[in-house]
């Protein structure tokens, strides 16, 4: 079959979906996406992408338009609950391949920066997906298609076809993302920092350095049933430095999205059939390190790329795709969790934890972008 016949069903809009949509069309292949919700969700906090995810971002997007989104910057900066410095990570000193800096981005920016590149007329909206009898559905019909790609998230219905034995894994821990313009000394905007307090973590950082913008995400253990909001967080981290609580106590309550921390465990079926997974539909990642967005776009070429060159069937295509991109998904899925492990849950154990940065460092590295 002509790569242009194809016939793909993109099930999710979000950045993944159309990460993967925009992948295709690179290679001359057009693709469906199909949205449960009534219009695109361009929503959401912040988000960091690591060199290697921004390098696809500029190849699907433009280099120019990427730097104008969002702030970019070549540090990371952990220090403690009260500013003490532990280490700095420079991109470019560490690995000398790096062809691209850390991309800080709100997420609506960068959501509408895919959107207007793939088209909004490319979505179908409204477009609910379920599984019964082992067939996957689209409002109750069955989705016709040479490829179906489940990018549908953490709670994806296609994986309930695809590996249903897969469960969803949340270790107690629960955070909150706020968004707001705020100024102060204590954070550069040249920089994204990481603060370890007792198990919890605050993790912020400048996305448009005109309004000194500023994404942060607290996160911390809770008890079977709590959550967190403004209040809690400002009780709960009391012990951090003045100008983080006063940036989070300067945050809209309209401006804060709270949730559970949750991930699943590394499982080998990424797909059967002509169905395939994507994103955090088959290796989603806890936001220790902020890799989610930048492994999903560069899974998502990889798929794109492995269906475009495929001399064979749709399932060998699918298989070449798994085997490139599944090890170091899984080591990446694998560290972040023993780290947030170490982070919230356990005692801290800094030669294993700056054992387990070396590691990210390395199976990072090994990406072919």
């Amino acid at each position: 079959m002509d790569k242009k016949d194809l016939k793909i069903a993109i099930v999710g809009a979000g950045l993944n979906g159309l990460a993967l949509a925009l992948s295709l069309r690179i290679f001359g292949i057009e693709a469906t996406v199909y949205e449960k919700a009534d219009k695109p969700r361009a929503d959401g906090t912040g988000i960091i992408m690591w060199p290697e995810g921004m390098q696809i971002l500029a190849a699907l997007i433009d280099v120019e338009k990427v730097k104008a989104t969002g702030n970019s910057v070549d540090l990371i900066t952990t220090l403690t609950a009260t500013s003490e410095m532990i280490n700095q990570l420079s991109m470019q000193a560490t690995d000398g391949n790096v062809n691209a800096p850390i991309g800080l981005f709100h997420r609506r920016d960068l959501y509408q920066l895919l959107l207007t590149a793939l088209g909004e007329d490319n979505i179908l909206t409204g477009q609910h997906c379920s599984v019964e009898n082992e067939v996957i559905l689209i409002n109750g019909e069955p989705l016709i298609a040479d490829v179906i790609v489940g990018v549908d998230g953490l709670f994806s219905q296609v994986r309930q076809f695809v590996a249903p034995e897969v469960n969803i894994r949340q270790p107690g821990v629960y955070c909150c993302r706020g968004i707001v313009d705020f100024n102060t000394p204590g954070i550069s905007d040249d920089e994204c920092y990481v603060f370890a307090g007792m198990q919890s973590r605050i993790v912020t950082y400048t996305y448009d350095r005109e309004n000194h913008s500023k994404y942060w995400f607290a996160a911390c253990p809770v008890a079977e049933g709590e959550t967190l909001d403004k209040a809690r967080i400002l009780e709960k981290f009391a012990h951090y430095s003045p100008f983080l609580l006063e940036m989070i106590k300067s945050t809209p309550e309209s401006q804060i999205m709270p949730s559970p921390l949750a991930d699943v465990a590394p499982f080998s079926r990424w797909s059967r059939g002509n169905a395939v997974l994507l994103g955090d539909a088959c290796c989603s990642v806890l936001p220790t390190m902020g890799i989610g967005f930048s492994l999903g776009i560069e899974n998502a070429y990889i798929l794109a790329q492995s269906l475009a060159a495929n001399f064979n069937d749709i399932p060998n295509a699918l298989q070449r795709y798994q085997h490139r991109a599944q090890q170091r998904s899984h080591d990446l899925q694998n560290i972040t969790h023993r780290l947030s492990q170490l982070t919230y849950i356990e005692p801290f154990d800094p030669i294993e934890v700056q054992s387990l940065y070396q590691q990210f460092t390395t199976v990072n590295g090994r990406s072919v972008f």
